[in-house]
């Protein structure tokens, strides 16, 4: 096999895979390490990513479920999927043989281009997926069975029974935990968990991490082959140096140079100023037909970091993981051109209500001739979900000419109070402190029963 070049081997990071079933708070041990650290992936929240609206695995969810697990909206609703995976014969290898490929393949995606000397992920059927084998060590975290179920109980929408039969389908943790080098106990409360994970974290050798080029690119790493190493000499095979003696430079001689006569300085003629090539000319301002507005893909996810990070006045692109996160969280309608990313919105939908906010341009101009069509694909995509009112969340702070183009394409300043019942709600639910909503209606009829 040829050596894989030097400009696609794999980070050398310490990589720590946490596996633990529902309840046992995975999640809390996976935080205390960041807190400490290391750079926390979450296999759950990779999950949302890849199943997204629209996605391939979506797809094949949907194809093999039916499309009795999509909420009104299109998105895969979790609650409906679950119940169908945990009641049905073999239903949720069906999902796994879907879901575990894809996040398999955006983790390595995510530990490619990964900058931490230290790498927890956390994903509850790590050794089943076959990512075990590659971490340099395995945290298990338990709990006792009543402990998890309370918990479960009290953070998700399940019942007692509900929560019993999901861990019953996970198994026993007993053969994991054989593999497993280090074993947090969780049953008791956080400081205990903390002094726990803090030991361990504290005998962790960092640089011990392995070379996971295999792994992440796909190839081994073959190490360059070095020179054979000169033999040793013997002392008595060591040739006789003789050191010349070293060379004295003979005392310089002094000669006596008279001085010259002073020179006047010249008479300086005024020389005409030069005549500076005039600038060339600016390229002329694009038109909005030069932009092109859709929704973001995959491949737009550079781009984005950086857009993101301009809006939010950081000095440096979001990081990728951030902005995979925030691609798979949050509906973004971008405004392209050549790659670049100038104007962008995030929306979604929930009861006929669209909700849009992150409005933003890189500058009057760009906004002038790029949000309305943005607003206008928004628009379209809400009304093909029967949504009757978009509300526009901008913060105070934003530019003026934010919110010129928004009252321009037809917006209205609202309050909570003057919105109907139903919509108000929403609008509450999503309004933060230093925002103001600007109201559209799509649809004079209302339908008083959400679809």
């Amino acid at each position: 096999m040829d050596p894989v070049p030097e400009q696609t081997a794999a980070p050398n990071f310490y990589l720590i895979g946490l596996i633990g079933n529902l309840g046992s708070g995975k999640s809390t041990v996976r935080k205390m390490l960041e807190q400490l650290g290391a750079r926390g992936i979450d296999a759950d929240a990779l999950a949302h990513v890849v199943t997204q609206r629209g996605s391939p695995a979506w797809r094949k969810i949907v194809a093999t479920f039916g499309a009795d697990v999509l909420t009104y909206n299109g998105r895969i609703d979790r609650r409906q999927l679950g119940k169908r995976v945990f009641a049905e014969t073999d239903a949720l290898q069906k999902l796994e043989a879907i879901v575990h490929p894809a996040v398999g393949a955006l983790t390595k995606e995510i530990l490619r281009d990964i900058a931490a000397p230290v790498v927890v992920l956390e994903a509850i059927k790590l050794v089943e997926a076959g990512m075990a084998q590659w971490c340099d060590a395995l945290w298990a975290v338990t709990c006792d069975t009543e402990t998890q179920i309370e918990r479960v109980t009290r953070t998700r929408p399940l019942s007692d029974a509900d929560a019993r039969t999901r861990l019953a389908v996970q198994g026993s943790l007993a053969n994991k935990l054989k593999l497993a080098t280090v074993v947090i106990d969780n049953s008791g409360n956080e400081a205990a968990t903390r002094t726990q994970v803090a030991q361990a974290w504290n005998a962790l050798r960092g640089a011990t991490g392995r070379d996971k080029t295999e792994w992440l690119v796909g190839a081994p790493r073959v190490a360059p082959k070095l020179p054979p190493p000169i033999p040793a000499l013997r002392s008595e095979d060591a040739p006789t140096v003789i050191m010349p003696a070293p060379l004295v430079a003979p005392p310089p001689t002094l000669e006596w140079t008279p001085v010259p006569a002073p020179v006047e300085p010249p008479t300086l003629k005024p020389t005409p100023p030069s005549i500076e090539a005039e600038p060339p000319p600016t390229a002329p301002p694009k038109s909005a037909a030069e932009f092109e507005v859709r929704r973001t893909r995959r491949s737009d996810l550079d781009a984005l970091a950086l857009a993101l990070a301009k809006r939010e006045g950081k000095p440096q692109p979001l990081a990728r993981e951030e902005a995979l996160q925030r691609f798979g969280e949050r509906g973004y309608r971008i405004a392209i051109s050549e790659g670049h990313i100038v104007a962008f919105a995030a929306w979604e939908a929930e009861n006929l209500v669209a909700t849009v906010r992150e409005v933003w341009a890189e500058s009057s101009y760009i906004a002038l001739l790029v949000l309305p069509k943005l607003f206008a694909l928004i628009e379209e995509e809400a009304r093909g979900l029967l949504c009757e009112i978009v509300l526009v969340f901008v913060e105070n702070s934003a530019p003026l000419f934010i919110n010129e183009q928004v009252r321009g394409v037809g917006y209205s300043i609202a309050d909570l109070n003057s919105l109907h019942p139903m919509w108000r709600q929403i609008a509450q639910d999503r309004l933060k402190p230093g925002e103001r909503i600007w109201a559209k209606r799509l649809r004079e009829e209302l339908i008083t029963k959400p679809v």
